[in-house]
């Protein structure tokens, strides 16, 4: 099928002439200036994002650190009780019957 061909060299041929125009050039570079400008942005924000969640985190586990050491725990003595034991029904001690084997049944007759 020469379709699929055809419709290939009529992109490449739209695509070089596209790409020939002057000012399509220059739209072309500042849109990849653009890109990685804001791509430059976006990893400080990153960076920034996770500094501040770094500070936070250790600002929370200093103020936890600082109460565990400031407050002891108080001992606090607590009464165990226990509960009647009700005695069991003894089980019966009766040893259980061995488990049965499966044999192959011998024919007769020799066949």
């Amino acid at each position: 099928m020469p379709l699929p061909f055809f419709a290939g060299l009529a992109v490449g041929v739209i695509a070089l002439r596209l790409y020939q125009n002057e000012r399509l050039r220059a739209e072309i570079k500042d849109a990849g200036a653009k890109l990685r400008r804001s791509g430059v942005r976006a990893e400080d924000k990153l960076r920034q994002a996770a500094v501040s969640g770094l500070d936070t985190l250790a600002e929370s586990s200093g103020r936890l650190r600082d109460r565990l050491d400031a407050t002891p725990d108080p001992v606090v003595e607590t009464k165990v009780t226990t509960a009647k034991a009700t005695p069991k029904k003894a089980a019966a001690t009766a040893p259980k019957p061995a488990p049965k084997t499966s044999r192959a049944k011998k024919t007769e007759g020799g066949a």
